[in-house]
């Protein structure tokens, strides 16, 4: 399924604020390979950054 697109050619978003920037981390490579092998992987490493930084 294809992605739409603004009129800028960026990949268009419902959500309040898009989400266009970066985080990079160094870990081992056996964990990343754990961490890509749970599936939808990407949003669920998301919602614990959230969690970290959003008021209780």
């Amino acid at each position: 399924m294809q992605q739409p697109r603004n009129k800028q050619g960026k990949f268009a978003t419902d959500r309040p604020e898009p989400r266009d920037a970066k985080l990079s981390l160094r870990i081992e490579a056996s964990v990343l390979a754990k961490i890509q092998a749970i599936p939808d992987w990407q949003e669920k490493v998301r919602s614990l950054l959230y969690e970290l930084v959003e008021p209780e």
